[in-house]
């Protein structure tokens, strides 16, 4: 991802506000495109949800996207991590053609075990045959669409990029509204997946305009799997982390069935997705700016230790990392803090802008505390890969979905007013740990780097 970041900062470096304002864009889509869109999509249809569904229509439509997003994630970070650890390595090796290879290896084993996952699960929900026959083509090709983002950093046609998710988003609207009128919830459903479609097969066709064509598996992908196992798992534990308190709350007591079994939760859901969008910018940030000037002394520091320069050049080196560290997150911390503090002085507009209720407001505030926290843990666990830490990477999502499960369960048990305290304080523990764990590995980065040479 920093290979995407160093592009997108030779954009920003033309010195143009609009070049500036395209690569903010750029990284924003880039980090944050497939939910981001989503939201959006969601939001505009529910604007016009009268015109064209019912109220339980709408609500299982909107329930198969949340669904859809949720567990497709989930689904697709066994695969993720491990896919762009293979990618890197085939990089720096100089085989660049490996990429399709590995794109094609990975969605011949995604959709052929996604579909029939999918298939035997939604075969429980209380749903017309069409419809979910189009709610598992819908979680294939998100599926999909999660993977082809793993291979994009092989793709420097950024323009095209944007223009795919913003093609795309308008065609899910516009196709979602057309054929609902015609077709009801299934052509709602159709439309949607359509403008998704799109999407995916617009940034294949990135891919293989960029890469000559080869052979279409790559048996050396797989054997990834076995070597970094840890990856695997870290994708599964880390995404489910993600979701698991709105998963508890479908189920509280005071959650609501729409039809069996699509559940949700009126007063958490709506605070929480909004919370998360205070979180683009600085996502976006930390890919064009931040990670790009940490790797800078990341790299030198390496180069030098491989070069054998004395004891006192690598260590200089390793100051200027740290310092370079420490700007990356102060900067981290005033952008997001400053978004944050403001969401929560506005939240009663915020919330009132977003067609929610009074009382969702305290919950808002504490999401945008949680929120806040988060990013603050994914990027100190982006930093813990940069130094391979993998299993230390692994504690810290484990920790993040068990405090973030048990805590979210925990508050379900008190009123409204406890809302979102769980998910704000499992971010805070789980941040806690990560960054102790840094710091650690930072101060002893000479004797950890050293000590893992092989002898002899």
């Amino acid at each position: 991802m920093a290979g995407i970041g160093f592009e997108l900062r030779r954009i920003l470096g033309k010195g143009s506000y609009l070049n500036e304002l395209g690569a903010y864009l750029y990284a924003a889509l880039i980090s944050s495109g497939p939910w981001l869109m989503s939201i959006f999509t969601l939001s505009v249809l529910g604007l016009f949800r009268e015109q064209t569904l019912s109220n339980v229509e709408h609500e299982v439509f909107r329930s198969t996207i949340i669904y859809t997003y949720a567990f497709s994630l989930v689904y697709v970070g066994f695969f993720q991590l491990v896919a762009t650890r293979y990618l890197a390595d085939e990089f720096y090796q100089g085989r660049v053609e490996s990429s399709l290879q590995a794109f094609w290896t990975s969605c011949a084993v995604v959709l052929g075990t996604g579909t029939p996952l999918a298939l035997l699960t939604y075969m429980q929900f209380d749903i017309s045959g069409p419809y979910r026959g189009l709610a598992v083509m819908l979680f294939v090709v998100v599926s999909l669409i999660w993977l082809a983002m793993i291979f994009i950093s092989a793709v420097k046609d950024y323009i095209q990029i944007v223009m795919a998710f913003a093609i795309g988003t308008a065609i899910s609207i516009g196709g979602a509204l057309w054929l609902s009128r015609s077709f009801g919830a299934e052509g709602h459903m159709l439309g949607y997946i359509a403008g998704q479609a799109v999407i995916f097969f617009w940034l294949v066709a990135r891919l293989t305009s960029e890469f000559p064509a080869g052979a279409i598996w790559d048996a050396r992908l797989l054997g990834y799997f076995i070597k970094y196992w840890q990856l695997a798992i870290i994708g599964v534990v880390y995404n489910l982390a993600i979701w698991i308190d709105k998963i508890v709350f479908w189920f509280a007591p005071d959650g609501r069935t729409i039809v069996p079994y699509f559940r949700t939760h009126d007063f958490y859901e709506g605070p929480i997705f909004f919370a998360y969008l205070t979180i683009v910018p600085t996502l976006a940030i930390f890919l064009m700016k931040v990670e790009t000037s940490f790797y800078d002394h990341y790299r030198l520091y390496y180069a030098k230790i491989m070069d054998n320069q004395p004891l006192h050049a690598i260590l200089e080196e390793k100051e200027r990392l740290v310092l370079a560290l420490h700007a990356s997150l102060r900067e981290i911390l005033i952008i997001q803090g400053a978004i944050t503090c403001l969401c929560i002085a506005f939240a009663p507009d915020i919330i009132a802008l977003a067609q929610l209720a009074p009382i969702q407001i305290p919950i808002y505030r504490v999401a945008l505390t949680g929120a806040f926290l988060q990013v603050l843990l994914s990027v100190v666990i982006i930093i813990l890969f940069y130094f391979d830490l993998r299993r230390d990477v692994l504690i810290v999502s484990t920790l993040f979905l068990g405090s973030n499960g048990l805590f979210s369960w925990y508050s379900t048990h008190f009123d409204v007013a406890f809302y979102g305290y769980g998910y704000c304080y499992a971010c805070f523990i789980s941040l806690f740990a990560a960054y102790w764990i840094l710091d650690w590995n930072i101060r002893n980065l000479e004797y950890i780097t050293f000590a893992r040479q092989p002898i002899g």
